[in-house]
């Protein structure tokens, strides 16, 4: 009778609720455990992989303009254009014309400048009276 006794325990044991309860906690625990990581490892790698589709386009849009730039620089008008701001070049029929700047300071007002008059008087003028003298003078 001690073996049966025994064995009735182990049956106890094993069908008891509460153990049965216990257990499957425990098997959810260590199947939850490699499953977060999947998990959180899936999340990052879609990140990463959203990253480098963004990199991926924007290299692309580079591309295209570096190949706009690349054929522009390998088109006639570009040379010519070299040609005329460089060189001093021109086509036929054609007239350049240059044009000399004048060292213009700030201090004095635009008709002073036309008129050659840089006196000190000129000077005081304010930035109102310079442009009224501009359009009214």
């Amino acid at each position: 009778m001690i073996y049966k006794r025994d064995g009735n325990i182990f049956k106890r044991i094993l069908y008891n609720p509460k153990f049965l309860a216990f257990l499957g906690l425990g098997i959810i625990v260590l199947i939850s455990f490699p499953l977060s990581k999947n998990i959180s490892k899936k999340y990052k790698i879609g990140q990463e992989i959203k990253e480098l589709e963004k990199e991926i386009n924007d290299l692309e849009y580079k591309n295209n303009d570096f190949k706009k730039l690349i054929s522009y620089l390998e088109s006639d008008q570009f040379v010519e254009e070299q040609a005329k701001l460089n060189l001093g070049l021109k086509k036929q029929g054609e007239e350049a014309v240059i044009v000399k700047e004048k060292n213009e300071t700030a201090d004095f007002g635009i008709n002073d400048l036309a008129k050659g008059e840089a006196d000190n008087k000129s000077l005081n003028y304010s930035n109102p009276q310079r442009w009224w003298n501009y359009f009214f003078n």
